[in-house]
């Protein structure tokens, strides 16, 4: 009765997507929008993406390890008062407890499913009364804390943990405090766990009331858990949001439409002939955006006069602080120029001066007279010696250099500065109103004055000219502002619209073109979430159909094929019937016991899928409303179920108990009573105990004796082995679990042991080979365990056993004491 995901949603829909042979655009956005929103945003900018790797997907789901209860621990909880304990067996098989209505049976369920969700379907949903009852009267009286305590068993773990719910006296049902204890681990919350999801989607946990709901609730809210349950939240997760870029894009595809009516009554009533000519535009059946917009920016591209006056409106000069700088470095370096001049320094320059050109009359005519005085001859000597006196009268000139440099490098500086008069100056733009003529002179002025050696001029009146130039300019370029926005005044606000318009324009035609992309997209994921949604129900529908037709024993109601089917508020669980071969709708014409039945066929599907960590059920009063034929379908799917799931039923109803033991089946059956002041008992039925009902009926066959000796023998024999066996196999899965041995491993060990010995060989010793060193354990057990054996395998076979009073009475005990260990007594 499970069911697993062997591909995840994203494998499946790469698997339809390889096969689709969609556009490239549409492929694309599917596989950004399982990539995530902004993925899909980016693919709607032109991003492409390649398909995953088929080899890099996630894995298939693992099987969760399974958790089993092995006791519920009550105390000043609902109808139980002083602590009670319903111990269990924390593995596969059939519990049934019973007990009267108000015997405090169901306070034990409702402390089990709060434990783990703290919450309950008793009263969830409800108003606040319906909680008022949750502490225990007596126990509030007596001052007793309320606790809840759960044993329970993980595969794989050894000694299992406890999850303990406790409040403080006075507390109120959500002060809680809730744990998560596993053996030799720090304490964690439920939540840690991992557990919240599975609770929501593999509940566990069934109430009479929750039985009803199942099928009394909202079509939607069925619906919706069976998406969970099948892992196809992921479609709707990609399907809502290629759904909102698709409206998105709707939006934006419609913005454009939406502004041209008041364009063209605007471009209707403008004066200007532009403005008619853009309208004849807008009123094709397409409007050609690149002509409309080149029409909007006709004036930047066309007129000269803007060109020049928008040429006059970039004009920039230095910072005033820059040109005062520049200009103080020059009259700096004059200052000490003119300080050097007529000293030393400066004679050194000139006598150093002078050599260089002796020097230089001497390379290109040697040893010759002195040119200037006749006198000495210029030879070799000279040269030496002059080069030496060239050298260290340079020496000595280095300062006067030094400002000479510097006052020729602030000149450069200010001819770079202020470029020259540029020539746009020279175009009259007096009808304009703006009169270049003022600033041309200054200009001009500048230009002669940096052009002029007068070096000592340059530093007394260039700030003065700056000063003139910088205010003329200012003068100019505010004119031109003014003139540009005169003629910008009247055409300009209508270009901007039309500008504006067309960009607009341009986006809403790309939106277009990706809304029809999206629009196939999801389309095409809507037909592939049909298909992947009907592949995973199928199994699970198949299950639910089956467990209906074990449960509508003799009625004339027959399920078809489960479907989901709608969607959004429209959406529900599809139940098809047929009454007599005429079809109808479920809820429409089921009794309420076969919808109880109905509702139990769609519960027990999905609470035991493989994904589920939750190896238990727990099911409250699931008898009520069933008439008796249901019953023993109910006992029947319950036993079914029990072979890999540790089925826990609760029920006044003592046809249920019935019916197990009429059919033989496996069942361990418990009763709760309740006295006094809330004190709650848990006791063994006196056919509750499997081995217990195998020696019941050895002990009715040996009293009968119409039946023949030999006959008698086999069937006593017979009866002693089957209660051997189911309790070495109590004994086994006890040991298996408390060592954290998986529990599949352990049934598999049991399917394994194919004789009795085998199967107490492997009780006892732990290995079924062991079956040498057999007798020895037995006798541990009790000294006539082995005689008891021996003579069960031998009777089977119609050999003599002696009297079969004192063969079962031997046999009780023996079971007895092996039962002491199963339950580690």
């Amino acid at each position: 009765m499970s069911a697993s995901h062997e591909e995840t949603v994203d494998q499946l829909i790469f698997d339809h997507l390889a096969k689709a042979k969609l556009p490239p655009t549409v492929e694309n956005l599917i596989l950004a929008a399982m990539v995530g929103a902004d993925e899909l945003a980016a693919a709607l900018g032109g991003k492409t993406l390649r398909p995953p790797d088929r080899g890099t997907g996630s894995t298939a789901e693992q099987k969760a390890k399974g958790t089993y209860l092995a006791s519920i621990e009550v105390t000043g909880f609902r109808g139980i008062g002083p602590t009670a304990t319903l111990n269990l067996h924390p593995g596969p098989g059939l519990t049934i407890v019973t007990g009267r209505n108000g015997s405090g049976k169901s306070s034990f369920a409702e402390a089990a499913e709060f434990a783990f969700t703290a919450d309950n379907k008793r009263w969830s949903g409800r108003s606040s009364v319906w909680k008022e009852g949750w502490r225990n009267l007596h126990a509030e009286k007596e001052r007793i804390a309320s606790r809840i305590k759960v044993r329970i068993g993980v595969e794989g773990h050894r000694n299992g943990g406890t999850v303990e719910c406790r409040w403080n006296l006075g507390a109120g049902l959500d002060d809680s405090e809730t744990f998560l204890q596993l053996a030799g681990q720090p304490r964690q919350s439920v939540k840690d766990l991992g557990w919240q999801e599975p609770l929501e989607l593999y509940r566990p946990f069934l109430s009479y009331a929750e039985l009803g709901g199942i099928i009394s609730g909202k079509p939607s809210e069925m619906h919706d858990s069976l998406h969970r349950i099948l892992g196809l939240d992921r479609i709707v997760e990609l399907e809502k949001l290629l759904k909102e870029a698709r409206k998105e894009k709707d939006d934006q595809s419609k913005a454009g439409s939406q502004l041209l009516p008041s364009l063209r009554v605007a471009l209707a009533e403008h004066p200007d002939s532009r403005a008619r000519q853009a309208k004849a535009l807008l009123d094709e059946k397409v409007p050609d955006l690149d002509r409309l917009e080149a029409l909007a920016s006709a004036d930047d591209a066309a007129d000269a006069v803007v060109r020049v006056l928008r040429q006059i409106e970039g004009l920039s000069l230095p910072a005033r602080d820059d040109i005062a700088a520049t200009v103080e470095w020059l009259r700096e370096a004059l200052r000490q120029i003119d300080s050097l001049a007529g000293t030393p320094v400066d004679e050194a320059r000139t006598v150093a001066s002078l050599l260089k050109g002796a020097l230089r009359h001497y390379e290109s005519h040697p040893n010759q007279p002195c040119p200037v005085c006749q006198g000495r001859t210029l030879d070799q000597a000279w040269a030496e010696q002059a080069r030496r006196e060239i050298e260290r009268l340079t020496q000595r000139a280095e300062q006067l250099e030094e400002a000479h440099r510097v006052a020729r490098d602030s000149r450069q500086a200010l001819r770079e500065k202020v470029p020259v008069q540029p020539p746009i100056l020279a175009h009259d733009l007096r009808a304009e109103g703006v009169d270049t003529t003022d600033l041309r002179i200054v200009w001009q002025g500048w230009d002669d004055l940096l052009r002029s050696n007068d070096v000592i001029k340059i530093v007394d009146q260039a700030l003065e000219v700056f000063d003139a130039l910088s205010a003329a300019l200012r003068e100019v370029q505010s004119a031109a502002r003014t003139a540009l926005e005169g003629r910008e005044h009247v055409w300009r606000p209508i270009a901007d619209r039309i500008r504006e318009w067309v960009a607009t324009e341009r986006q809403s035609r790309r939106a277009a073109e990706a809304y029809r992309a999206l629009h196939k997209a999801v389309g095409w994921l809507q037909d592939v979430s049909e298909t992947i949604r009907n592949e995973r129900l199928a199994p699970l529908a198949t299950e639910a159909t089956r467990i209906w037709t074990m449960l509508r024993q003799e009625s004339n109601v027959k399920l078809g094929p489960i479907c989901l089917k709608g969607s959004g508020p429209k959406r529900r669980v599809h139940m098809p019937v047929t009454v007599d071969g005429v079809p109808g709708e479920a809820l429409s014409v089921m009794s309420q016991g076969e919808l109880h039945s109905l509702a139990l066929a769609l519960f027990l599907p999905r609470a035991t899928m493989a994904a589920s960590p939750f190896r238990f059920l727990v099911i409250d009063d699931p008898v009520q409303s069933m008439d008796p034929a249901k019953v023993y379908g109910l006992a029947q799917v319950l036993a079914d179920v029990a072979k890999t799931r540790q089925v826990i039923v609760f029920t006044h109803d003592d046809r249920l108990p019935n019916a197990v033991r009429h059919l033989q089946l496996d069942a361990r059956i418990l009763i709760v009573s309740r006295r006094s002041d809330s004190h709650v008992e848990v006791t063994g039925h006196k056919h509750g105990d499997p081995a217990k009902r195998y020696l019941d009926d050895a002990r009715a066959i040996t009293n009968d004796k119409d039946l023949d000796p030999k006959v008698r023998g086999r069937i006593v024999c017979h009866q002693i082995r089957g209660a051997l066996e189911v309790t070495s196999h109590d004994l086994i899965r006890a040991r298996d679990f408390r060592d954290g041995v998986p529990i599949a491993e352990t049934e598999e060990r049991i399917s394994e042991a194919t004789s009795l010995g085998k199967t107490l060989a492997l009780a006892l010793l732990g290995d079924m080979d062991r079956q040498g060193e057999l007798q020895a354990a037995l006798n541990k057990v009790d000294p006539a365990a082995y005689q008891v054996f021996n003579a069960a395998n031998k009777g089977v076979h119609g050999g003599d056993v002696g009297p079969l009073t004192a063969l079962l009475d031997r046999a009780e005990r023996v079971v007895e004491k092996l039962a002491t260990r199963a339950v580690g007594r």
